[in-house]
């Protein structure tokens, strides 16, 4: 099933690095405390990007990973970084004043010229991956300055300079694994490790972010060292977790997972333990929301359900590998919800959304954002699902909101295009419903006009009934409502129409509810809805929703299976009667 994307932008380097200048400019005024090391670590995120951009423009223009002046100069940099956020750290975030005047030199001096390709990384976005796990996964591993640190781009090279700077190791070099996402292999010229090649006593760190559903990448590293001589004994991994690699991983990567030694980035819980000097995401939290006596209770991984149920089989079905991390903090009767929302300007940008959808009534109130995790005010209320609203309000209510998120939410990134959206739809037809139904599909969309460029908006993506909350005085409130354009999904923004399908879908809207949201919103905001569009999306929505519950259904075995299961298969039936229904 195709489910995930990785949407990258095309920038100019110069002006990314005059946007990292700023942001360390900008530390100079910050008081100590969380905010101000949330805002180092933010500067150290920026600069990652950048710097692996800059790496990947050298490799496409040598055709692999050569010994480079430029990368090591950004990689010199990283690690300077990467001791500035360690030292803040450890110190309980006491440290106060401007980064090392010499590493802004150093970040004013680096080699920018020209384009750049670059991505938001996936732990720092979505999974609660802190920069600061790998400090503590280095200085426990035993290894020292003796350690050739390799870090597999792009995310690798940035976790690489936190083990360099926290070993005393030399800067650390980097490499680009290429080929299939489940068969990857290293094109690099040996003399990126001739210093360390012939000493006996030298260790090899490969580190990244991984593993994922095969493995492929840290293997691919492996293998490239085991072929220019290097013992398996010699080489350490450093994973973000210890789970081993997925479904789709070979024999061959289960082999190289367990025959090297392991330093787990820990937890995030354990990356921040407390204590005499280390304050923890409660005590952030706490200081946000002025209640000292704030308790956090975790709700990850669907245990929300609990607050909003009173029975386990009315519960809807959760994709628990992929939720964000999220707490239930209390104080006496008040409430917050705190949710993983992103480090640096990943989660700035979220809480500007949340702020504008609670300013315009559609979502909770914001009380802050605590180095990547977004507290809002706990909204008590039935799920829409329980609720017993009549269609003439849904429609109105949907209507109200969409239209809001069209005008006020447009944005210049980018999502799947239509093409890439139709092949989704196609093949994921293909494996769900057979070969026949899917050339079906395929002939569909050769029929449809080609459609217009129409406005991107930050859409929501996610509106299933029980994302809806109505309040005991009959408001109804959007949870969830800011991560889905930029989830690590394919979709990515989308023309409002992407959103005007999936109501369609969710609540099985008659042609005659479709044309009353569609004139709803027209009229409401003066917007301009491409029908053809919605009739376009509507399959491909279908299709990514199925491949979606599928996909987290096959990688479940516990009792939420059943429901993910019953998920997927609502929306293969759904398939098959668009199919039906479009005729041949």
């Amino acid at each position: 099933m195709i489910v995930y994307g990785d949407h990258k932008r095309t920038e100019d380097a110069r002006q990314l690095r005059e946007a990292a200048s700023e942001m360390a400019e900008s530390l100079d005024c910050r008081p100590c405390g969380i905010q101000r090391h949330a805002a180092l670590v933010g500067l150290f995120v920026k600069v990652s990007e950048l710097v692996q951009a800059l790496a990947d423009v050298e490799f496409e223009a040598r055709g692999g990973d050569t010994p480079s002046p430029r990368q090591r100069q950004g990689a010199k940099l990283l690690v300077g970084l990467a001791a500035e956020v360690a030292r803040s750290w450890r110190s309980g975030f006491t440290v106060t004043g401007a980064v090392d005047p010499m590493l802004r030199h150093m970040l004013a001096a680096l080699d920018c010229r020209g384009k750049v390709l670059t991505g938001t990384a996936e732990g720092y976005a979505h999974y609660a991956l802190y920069p600061e796990s790998y400090l503590g996964a280095a200085r426990a591993s035993g290894l020292d300055a003796n350690t050739c640190v390799i870090g597999i781009r792009s995310i690798g090279l940035g976790l690489a300079a936190l083990v360099a700077a926290a070993i005393d190791a030399p800067v650390p070099i980097s490499v680009r694994p290429i080929g299939h996402p489940f068969r990857r292999y290293v094109n690099a010229d040996p003399e990126l490790i001739s210093a360390w090649r012939d000493k006996p006593s030298a260790c090899f760190a490969v580190v990244d972010e991984g593993p994922g559903l095969s493995g492929s990448s840290m293997h691919a590293v492996v293998a490239w060292l085991r072929r220019l001589g290097i013992d398996r004994d010699r080489i350490h991994l450093f994973p973000s977790h210890s789970g081993g690699p997925g479904a789709e991983a070979s024999k061959e990567v289960r082999e190289t997972w367990s025959g090297c030694r392991k330093h787990v980035a820990r937890a995030f819980e354990r990356t921040f333990p407390g204590g005499a000097q280390m304050p923890t995401l409660r005590d952030w939290v706490a200081e946000a929301a002025g209640s000292p006596q704030l308790a956090l209770t975790e709700i990850s991984a669907g245990e929300w359900r609990n607050l909003h149920y009173a029975e386990e089989r009315l519960w809807p079905p959760s994709q628990r590998g992929i939720e964000r991390r999220k707490f239930l903090a209390s104080a006496g009767r008040d409430r917050w919800l705190v949710k993983f929302a992103g480090l640096g300007q990943t989660g700035q940008r979220k809480m500007q959304t949340a702020e504008m959808l609670h300013e315009a009534g559609f979502g909770p109130q914001i009380v802050g954002l605590c180095h990547g995790f977004l507290v809002e005010r706990w909204i008590e209320g039935k799920t829409m699902d329980q609720a017993n609203l009549s269609r003439d309000r849904l429609v109105a209510e949907l209507a109200h909101y969409l239209a809001w998120r069209a005008a006020n939410l447009r944005t210049p990134e980018l999502g799947a295009g239509l093409p890439e959206l139709a092949e989704m739809a196609v093949h994921n037809g293909a494996e769900a419903l057979g070969e026949r139904r899917a050339a079906e599909l395929r002939n569909w969309f050769s029929k449809r006009a080609p459609a217009q460029a129409l406005p991107r908006v930050e859409i929501d993506g996610r509106l299933h009934p029980w994302e809806f909350l109505v309040c005991a005085d009959g408001t109804l409130i959007k949870t969830d409502a800011v991560d889905h354009c930029r989830g690590h999904d394919l979709i990515g923004c989308q023309p409002i129409e992407w959103d005007i399908a999936g109501a369609r879908v969710e609540y099985g809207f008659s042609d005659s509810e479709l044309a009353t949201l569609v004139h709803r919103m027209e009229a409401g905001e003066r917007l301009n809805i491409d029908t053809g569009l919605i009739d376009c999306l509507e399959p491909c929505y279908l299709a990514f929703q199925l491949g979606l519950w599928d996909v987290a259904a096959r990688s479940e075995h516990g009792p939420e299976k059943p429901r993910l299961v019953a998920a997927a298969t609502r929306y293969k039936k759904g398939l098959l009667r668009f199919l039906e229904r479009s005729g041949p």
